[in-house]
């Protein structure tokens, strides 16, 4: 069966994760379970000392003793706890195991980029014809879905899918990209501004600014890499920003809800919806600041407060107790000040670990599309849906395993 699954996951994986929150879960878990067996049997345990999944221990730990101890609902919190771990255990299974030779990952890239390929196509059938290809109606006037029908989420989905392709370029820094360098040019501006254009049409305030600073950051790996001619570089540019110029004044109505609407949040913030969600996190939080109200325990906590209670009745704004929209005040509200502490300690041993190599052999580009990843993943002031959610802790330690996957294949290129 193990077998089985190297085999054909690899193509199934795309499939299973990003449009079925169940069986997203069920692959998570089956994948975990089995790899657990997988490492009993064949290869043994080193990969337990990982820094990084050591540190992913010990907020496992805290959260099954200290945090459900001081839990409004110890019991559930505890189950909550000990799931958690399967996400780490996952995204190890894809570098020791599921994805652990070139054969493999080339597989789940080609099946990646079809389906990013696909909910792009959709997403932009919809934006002209109303409907997706399904007969999936837009969430809003100026909300899309794509194919994932009534979750108006699908910017946040292409902004983070669209850096797994990209990561393939590591396993062939090699092959002296230098020669296409003018191809290189072409190519990543006009796949920029699809991918630009593709977000902007969705409606998604957030997901518009993280693709923005993954094109930003990838560009400066490019050029530190002296990938671009610098020349052709200014021009496209400027024919770049003159096309999504154009397209912004064509289409009035998005262009309010992307861009107009986004700088009055800005300057509005704390009146805006994002500022109320933000303020009903900070006081959960500060009804238990050290060690946080509970794992998963958000929404009960913050409808005990009474004032946001309601919410889902007055004017206030519905679901404002649903959960905190942002990472760092989910792990402060949730696990308290050590929790976020011990969560954070995991996520820079990640990132030094992952991007060492390149720093240390000046690969910038591979660097940049490495950093884009943990900066997608994890960057503490991104408004973003449940960070324990299923399905988008599906897909953030997709893109977790797929980068140590990679990194490791290409660690062992380079000896």
């Amino acid at each position: 069966m193990t077998a089985s699954i190297k085999k054909y996951f690899p193509y199934l994986l795309p499939l299973l994760l990003v449009f079925s929150r169940s069986l997203a879960d069920i692959t998570i878990v089956l994948i975990s379970l089995l790899f657990l067996y997988y490492s009993y049997k064949n290869i043994g345990w080193h990969w337990v000392k990982e820094r990084w999944f050591c540190f992913a221990l010990i907020f496992t730990i805290y959260c099954l003793t200290i945090n459900s101890a001081m839990s409004i609902e110890p019991t559930e919190t505890l189950a909550y706890s000990l799931f958690f771990i399967r996400w780490p255990i996952f995204a190890l299974a894809l570098a020791y195991w599921i994805l652990n030779d070139a054969k493999s990952l080339k597989k789940f890239f080609v099946s990646m980029t079809i389906v990013l390929f696909f909910i792009i196509f959709d997403t932009w059938w919809q934006f002209f014809f109303e409907q997706d290809i399904f007969g999936f109606e837009k969430y809003s006037g100026d909300r899309l879905t794509g194919p994932f029908k009534n979750n108006p989420h699908v910017g946040a989905w292409i902004a983070k899918l669209v850096l797994l392709p990209p990561m393939f370029l590591i396993l062939y820094k090699k092959l002296k990209l230098q020669h296409y360098k003018n191809h290189l040019t072409y190519t990543f501006f006009i796949v920029s501004s699809i991918l630009f254009l593709s977000v902007f049409i969705t409606g998604e305030r957030m997901a518009l600014l993280l693709i923005l600073a993954n094109i930003f950051i990838i560009f400066i790996g490019f050029v530190l890499d002296k990938l671009f001619s610098l020349k052709k570089m200014v021009i496209l540019l400027l024919v770049s920003f003159c096309g999504i110029l154009y397209f912004a004044y064509t289409f009035p109505d998005t262009t309010q809800r992307a861009y107009f609407s986004s700088i009055e949040k800005i300057f509005n913030w704390r009146t805006s919806d994002y500022g109320l969600v933000w303020q009903s996190a900070y006081d959960v939080w500060m009804q238990s600041p050290v060690f946080g109200v509970g794992l998963h325990k958000y929404r009960e906590a913050c409808e005990n407060l009474g004032i946001y209670g309601s919410s889902y009745l007055n004017a206030i704004g519905s679901g404002v107790c649903f959960h905190p929209h942002n990472i760092s005040l989910q792990l402060l509200s949730e696990t308290g000040i050590i929790g976020f502490i011990l969560f954070y300690i995991m996520v820079c041993v990640l990132t030094f670990s992952s991007l060492k190599t390149f720093y240390t052999k000046r690969l910038w580009l591979s660097f940049a599309l490495v950093l884009n990843i943990i900066f997608t993943c994890f960057l503490p002031i991104a408004s973003s849906t449940s960070f324990f959610a299923n399905k988008y802790a599906a897909i953030i330690w997709l893109l977790i395993g797929v980068m140590l996957a990679t990194n490791k294949l290409f660690s062992k290129s380079i000896k």
